[in-house]
């Protein structure tokens, strides 16, 4: 996958927030990059990656996502990849920690961390959101501490009320089952986006060694709660506000969501988190609605 990758993977939108590619600090601003950074598009699906991802790890995982779309909802057209770039949107932030190789394994050590600036991270991804060109309405798809980054921002657009917030699939999310219980960190917001319409979906797993074991003892050195379970881990908590649904994701690892790894528990998240965003529909809609765009974007590089 990685060497498809390489080939392969030239996102049409990048919501960068990265000073370097591993590691690092956030910026003091973020950047849109991209071959279709400039071109308007009314909504975008936001992927935001999750902790210990360098850019190439996340990209890798990004491109799998599209791959698997493809597979789930792509039937007879070709050119589904393609029309996929005017609907994505690859966010990059610093969760990482930048190692020599041989030490890599030490990344671990930095998640206290890496917490905090989950949660930073979210003004700026906020703010580049709201400057992609003619966005009306905005959805996610995040995994792991990459659901931190994407609650926080959610909280920050909801406030700004320039964006419709659309569809929220978070996958083995490092959130507290706390925050997103009544009373909790999310409950208001959560309650709010039910109020306007917005869905979220819960893909957890409780083979999730990760989740089970390094999250409730990251937390607790992050000082952010002491032992907390994961929603990821164990699903929504009784009485989550919102217009939650959930999807138990049998023998999933915590790696297994975004697709890059070509196994049964990847290939029933992709499926749910994809039909969940009704991809294929939103894909046929942006073909119909302006073919010209289409069949110039369709001259891009595709995914076989």
């Amino acid at each position: 996958m990685a060497d498809d990758t390489a080939r392969n993977y030239d996102p049409g939108l990048v919501l960068d927030l990265r000073e370097q590619p591993e590691g690092g600090k956030l910026p003091t601003r973020g950047e849109l990059r991209g071959r279709q950074q400039g071109l308007p598009r009314p909504e975008c699906v936001v992927l935001v990656h999750g902790f210990n991802n360098h850019t190439g790890e996340a990209g890798e995982r990004y491109y799998g996502f599209r791959i698997m779309q493809c597979r789930h909802f792509g039937g007879e057209h070709g050119d589904m990849a393609a029309d996929l770039e005017r609907l994505l949107g690859d966010a990059f932030w610093p969760g990482d920690a930048d190692w020599p190789g041989p030490l890599d394994w030490l990344d671990a050590l930095v998640y206290p961390a890496a917490v905090h600036t989950a949660r930073d991270a979210a003004a700026l991804l906020a703010d580049l959101i709201e400057r992609i060109p003619g966005l009306v309405r905005v959805h996610f798809v995040a995994h792991s501490l990459g659901c931190r980054v994407a609650l926080e921002t959610l909280d920050l657009l909801w406030a700004s009320g320039r964006l419709a917030i659309g569809s929220i699939c978070l996958m083995a999310a490092s959130v507290e089952r706390d925050d997103v219980a009544p009373g909790g960190k999310f409950a208001d917001l959560l309650a709010a986006l039910g109020e306007a319409g917005s869905e979220i979906l819960v893909l957890h797993s409780r083979r999730d060694k990760v989740l089970r074991f390094t999250f409730p003892l990251g937390q607790s050195l992050a000082d952010e709660g002491f032992l907390p379970e994961a929603l990821g881990l164990e699903g929504p908590p009784p009485g989550m506000p919102g217009r939650v649904s959930e999807r138990r994701i049998a023998g999933a690892n915590h790696g297994d969501y975004w697709g890059h790894q070509d196994n049964e528990p990847s290939r029933v998240a992709t499926r749910e988190a994809g039909a969940f965003l009704k991809l294929g529909e939103r894909v046929r809609e942006i073909r119909a609605r302006d073919p010209e765009a289409a069949r110039a974007v369709g001259a891009a590089r595709a995914i076989d």
